[in-house]
């Protein structure tokens, strides 16, 4: 046996899709992928004729090597960049009401739920489930303010397999009595919180395992957090270098309450940059009504944009403008923001976010090539794990779907005209979480039904 096949976990060979760049999806036929022990890829070889597969695999024995059939192809893990774990109990509900008054009918109400874990611990659990089951194999999750429950959602990850930041949301003002904290409490059980990860996370060394979850700073959105409070988060996020997400220019509402509040800062994405919370690893949802000095900030700062297109359209916030950012060259990834959007899918995000670029403008609307860079390596990008996931290049992990075009009960059908890039263009736009038969991950294999 050679010195390849004792480090290698698996191999499959068949075709892979995934983006190269943004203007180009590459479809790569009679592909054979290696990974190794460690869940990275060591080796892709294209073309392979499958009278020549044995010769290629260099010993590798048999029961790791998978054969994929002409009705399957395998694509990079979506990548969530904007989820809330607690809101998974409603998604679908509330979809006729601006976005300040929902918060207050829907999600500050249920949000109080979660001071009992156990009661985290059942929506979570299905929360994650849910997503992965979507094809998400790694995603940006806020919580609640509730330290346990938020410890809950991380085990929930842990044990279910999915790439995740995880942050403890922050909120000391403008929320129901239920879920307003004192800056004191917040910016204690945020320490608590990350030692918490950090401290799982060392547990896992010189196991097979592997560390899943990364804190993440959560302000929930400027108006819910006082001047010290952020200037405290800020702080925080520097001491551990841990990355940062909130939410920026959704409504015109809540841009001109922050406004109201902070009048210090020359604008709303100013606020965050005021108090050390916007830098490379910030990442902003929805960025819908933005100021030209503001585009000029996230820049500066190469902050990262998540897109949410489907949510924007249920919570009446407007239709962001994501030409404009990829011209700027910003990180622009996609979100699924359930429970304001109706869909925990990628899939579903990609359809939205075409059809947003389209009212805005038909001429330069999303291209295919586009979307999918959006789902998978912009995601990865805007989380800052670019040369970790979001492709097949040789050294980076391999996190990845194993889509079946005709498994039972799928929503869409194949015929003898269909290509390669014809059955993806389906999936993109037809497909949904039945099509998704097994999610890899560079810690394990993860059946979906």
């Amino acid at each position: 046996m050679s010195s390849l096949a004792t480090t290698i976990s698996s191999v499959y060979y068949g075709t892979f899709i995934h983006s190269i760049s943004l203007e180009e999806i590459e479809f790569v036929k009679d592909g054979l992928l290696f990974v190794d022990n460690l869940g990275r890829i060591t080796k892709f070889l294209k073309d392979v004729h499958k009278d020549h597969l044995q010769s290629k695999l260099e010993g590798v024995p048999e029961n790791k090597v998978f054969i994929l059939d002409e009705y399957q192809f395998i694509i990079p893990g979506f990548v969530d960049t904007h989820i809330h774990a607690s809101q998974y109990s409603y998604c679908g509900n509330g979809h006729d009401i601006p976005l300040l008054e929902w918060l207050n009918t829907f999600t500050f109400p249920h949000e109080s739920k979660f001071q009992d874990p156990n009661y985290a611990r059942e929506v979570y659990s299905k929360s994650v489930a849910r997503s992965l089951r979507n094809g998400t194999t790694s995603a940006c999750w806020f919580a609640t303010v509730h330290l346990e429950a938020t410890k809950e959602l991380v085990k929930a990850i842990q044990e279910q397999g999915q790439r995740a930041y995880v942050g403890k949301v922050n909120m000391n003002q403008n929320s129901s009595e239920a879920l307003t904290e004192t800056t004191d409490s917040s910016v204690k059980d945020t320490r608590a919180f990350i030692d918490y990860v950090h401290a799982m996370n060392e547990c896992f060394a010189g196991t097979e395992s592997k560390p899943l979850v990364t804190p993440i700073i959560t302000p929930r959105f400027a108006i819910s957090c006082t001047s010290d409070l952020l200037k405290e988060l800020g702080k925080l996020a520097k001491e551990y270098n841990v990355p940062i997400q909130s939410h920026l220019c959704e409504a015109p509402e809540e841009i001109a309450f922050t406004k109201q509040l902070f009048q210090n800062s020359i604008n709303y994405t100013a606020v965050y940059a005021d108090y050390g919370l916007l830098n490379h690893r910030t990442i902003m949802a929805h960025c819908v009504h933005m100021e030209e000095e503001e585009w000029t900030l996230m820049k500066q700062a190469n902050a990262g944009i998540s897109h949410c297109a489907n949510s924007n359209f249920n919570i009446k916030s407007g239709m962001a403008d994501v030409r404009t950012m990829l011209n700027l060259g910003l990180k622009v990834g996609l979100g699924t923001d359930f429970a304001e959007c109706y869909s925990p899918s990628i899939l579903d995000a990609i359809r939205c976010s075409r059809i947003c670029s389209i009212a805005r403008n038909p001429e330069k609307s999303l291209s295919i090539p586009e979307l999918f860079y959006l789902a998978t390596m912009g995601g990865a990008r805007v989380m800052e794990l670019g040369d970790t996931i979001g492709n097949f290049e040789a050294g980076k992990e391999f996190d990845a779907i194993l889509v079946n075009t005709a498994i039972k009960g799928s929503p869409l059908d194949i015929f003898e005209h269909d290509t390669i890039q014809s059955k993806f263009e389906k999936y993109l736009f037809v497909g949904d979480d039945r099509n998704n038969e097994k999610l890899r991950d560079a810690r394990k294999v993860v059946a979906v039904r």
